[in-house]
């Protein structure tokens, strides 16, 4: 998925000064900032945790909806394979389908 360029921020976090210390190494090492190392190793945790990352980049970008949804479009992306994935000009969801009410 094609990287969407944002403003960086400052936030705080709370760690251990152990890992305070190995993180600023490995920027160190890498050439990159703190919060670059974490970026890239919580995309790198949802890949190998098995998560979809393009189900977490929605959330990221998109404003909130309702519960209801949330569940359909989370079963949505949960069922897209790597080529549904696959970046394209337009995309038409299936037909959902709603028991009456």
């Amino acid at each position: 998925m094609r990287e969407i360029r944002e403003k960086r921020e400052s936030h705080s976090i709370i760690m251990k000064p152990s890992s305070w210390k190995v993180l600023k190494a490995l920027g160190r090492i890498q050439g990159k900032s703190a919060g670059e190392v974490v970026e890239t190793a919580l995309w790198k945790l949802i890949e190998a945790e098995g998560y979809n990352p393009m189900c977490f980049k929605i959330m990221a970008y998109a404003e909130p909806c309702d519960p209801e949804e949330n569940k359909e479009l989370t079963e949505i992306l949960d069922r897209m394979t790597e080529e549904d994935q696959k970046i394209v000009k337009s995309y038409e969801l299936p037909e959902a389908t709603h028991e009456a009410e």
